[in-house]
């Protein structure tokens, strides 16, 4: 058995079926033409950085991370955007692994602080939980409108 942490190449795109399962476990279901040209533009982004985790050689989760500067004071912080572990390996630690290794980018590319937001919804009660014990504390409100 192996696994590793690893940022995403373009030649992963050869997994989009493994990478589909993810968006689906996470929520956001996609075909595969719009994942593939989303993963194309977010890759060619310099701030925004997407780790695998790879088990044996099949993506069981994803860390889609965007490297921020703060208004409120000097530095730079990760915002973590898309999180998700294949639903056939959870509660097996490798939400946790995924996530240290998601700080350790973060720290390694100068960042002071991670930070997410995570829905208000009862299916995320779970997430919520585990944001929680892994040291995540929730200190602020997100907010959102649609401009379409």
């Amino acid at each position: 058995m192996t696994i590793e942490a690893r940022l995403f190449e373009e030649h992963d795109l050869n997994k989009i079926k493994e990478l589909l399962v993810l968006y689906e476990d996470l929520g956001y279901p996609t075909i595969t033409e719009d994942l593939v040209n989303r993963l194309k533009k977010i890759y060619s982004h310099e701030d925004y950085y997407l780790l695998l985790l790879i088990k044996d050689d099949v993506i069981i989760g994803l860390s889609g991370m965007c490297k921020m500067m703060f208004y409120e004071k000097n530095g730079e912080y990760m915002r973590l955007l898309a999180f998700v572990i294949n639903s056939n390996y959870r509660e097996k630690g490798y939400g946790t692994l995924l996530l240290k290794e998601s700080e350790i980018l973060a720290t390694q590319l100068g960042c002071e602080v991670i930070t997410l937001n995570s829905g208000n919804r009862e299916e995320r009660d779970n997430a919520h939980s585990f944001y929680k014990s892994n040291g995540f504390e929730n200190k602020s409100s997100g907010f959102s409108k649609n401009l379409e």
